[in-house]
């Protein structure tokens, strides 16, 4: 990976690499080919190499390295030097040069990717303990709930059909039953986000899992006026993966995707083969062809209880990304504005 240079940088590396070359050439001080001073010109030229390597990598030093060979490459030419000590001495230089850049830039981005794990493992500590608190909150919240929830359940049930049909009780006992079910519901996912239960690994045909998933959104995708397309490579490896805990996993994806389409709006749930730090893997797309996710909120749409629906909990995609990191895997999304939105999950292949 690389970083952008700011312009005083470049200014910086292209005025070293003038001065080191003019005083190759004898401009700045006369006759530099001789003796000592084309020794200290030879290890100058090091410096703008190591400057552009640490400041852009493997692609800084090699662009600086070859600019400067090029640049020095005539000057046995023009000063008519035939010794052929001379000629290797010289030509071994530029070989140092472009292996100084190679390996300044290897070592340079090695210490970035480095640099980028550990800050990625501070979030990730800080999140886990971020979790474990609200986990601790959410479970004690859902069971003063969910004995109560019951009990008004069981009630709505014996006097709803008590009531008669097409009354007015009725319909409000209709009501309660439906917004007793949906708060049970929402009970349900507070306790699966406290105390998610271990993956339970088995194999998973992907293609299945797909199609089940898709299958299952199908009616209210329908309903909305959305369609959903499938795209699965063929003879994709089958994964080690809880299989209730993937389908509950696509089937949030799916939901989200198809709240955030309008109509005559197209989901598309793909899979197919993928490396993740050179490790077989799978890869999980759902892609929606809304709104996008504004750039401000796109780092927060993993965290528990955030949503920008108002009818949402904000916990389907925080327990789907649990559930893949709990099955050493990797969710992220991707969103420009009118472009749609991305979420991909990434899973290790099965042996």
């Amino acid at each position: 990976m690389t970083r952008p240079i700011p312009g005083w940088r470049i200014l910086l590396i292209a005025a070293i690499t003038a001065a080191t070359v003019s005083f190759h050439y004898g401009l700045l001080v006369p006759d530099s080919h001789g003796g000592v001073l084309h020794a200290i010109h030879g290890r100058l030229c090091y410096i703008p190499i190591i400057l552009a390597a640490v400041w852009y990598g493997v692609r800084g030093g090699l662009i600086t390295a070859l600019a400067i060979t090029l640049l020095t490459l005539p000057y046995a030419r023009l000063k008519g030097i035939t010794d052929h000590h001379t000629l290797l001495g010289e030509y071994t230089e530029m070989v140092f040069y472009v292996a100084i850049g190679l390996m300044t830039g290897v070592l340079i981005e090695r210490q970035w990717r480095e640099r980028r794990r550990s800050e990625s493992l501070q979030r990730e500590l800080a999140r886990q303990e971020r979790l474990s608190s609200l986990g601790q909150m959410a479970a004690g919240l859902a069971h003063e709930i969910r004995n109560p929830l019951g009990s008004i359940q069981g009630a709505a049930e014996m006097l709803g059909d008590r009531a008669p049909a097409g009354t007015r009780e009725g319909e409000l006992f209709d009501v309660l039953r439906k917004e007793s079910l949906r708060l049970g519901a929402v009970v349900n996912d507070f306790l699966g986000f406290a105390r998610p239960r271990p993956p339970e690994l088995a194999p998973v045909d992907v293609a299945a899992a797909v199609e089940r998933a898709a299958a299952q959104m199908e009616l209210d995708a329908s309903a909305r006026g959305v369609s959903i397309a499938r795209s699965v490579e063929a003879d994709l490896p089958v994964l080690q993966a809880d299989e209730g805990q993937l389908h509950q996993v696509l089937l949030n994806l799916l939901m989200n995707a198809i709240a955030a389409s309008t109509d005559g709006g197209r989901v598309e749930i793909s899979a197919a083969r993928t490396h993740r730090d050179g490790v077989p893997c799978v890869a999980l797309r759902v892609h929606d062809t809304g709104a996008g996710i504004p750039e401000d909120v796109l780092p927060r749409i993993f965290d528990p209880f955030f949503t920008t629906r108002e009818s949402g909990t904000g916990l389907g995609l925080s327990i789907s990304h649990g559930i893949i990191r709990e099955h050493g895997g990797w969710i992220d999304a991707r969103s420009r504005p009118f472009g749609g939105t991305t979420i991909s999950v990434i899973l290790p292949a099965g042996e």
